[in-house]
């Protein structure tokens, strides 16, 4: 997965986080789509399951890289956000 960090702080609210995120993440995806993500100011998480651990990782990051999630893009020290494409060619 590639990671990406975008500088911020923590004045930033949630849907701001999201809007960078997002646009860092078209650099790298033609049509990204959000898998999951994390507010770690909020405490709180998308998908909101507890099914899992593994590796250190937690349930919304085994949730977006099961289904092809490929980019992480990590804004400040609260927020995460992980696409995959979100468009398929034929």
């Amino acid at each position: 997965m590639n990671t990406v960090t975008v500088k911020s702080d923590t004045s930033l609210v949630f849907e701001q986080a999201q809007e960078l995120a997002n646009t860092e993440a078209r650099k790298y995806l033609k049509d990204p789509m959000t898998l999951s993500w994390l507010d770690r100011i909020l405490d709180r998480h998308f998908p909101n399951v507890d099914c899992c651990q593994e590796d250190g990782k937690e349930s919304w990051e085994i949730y977006a890289e099961s289904r092809g999630g490929d980019v992480r893009v990590e804004v400040g020290e609260w927020y995460v956000f992980i696409f995959r494409e979100g468009s398929i060619a034929n």
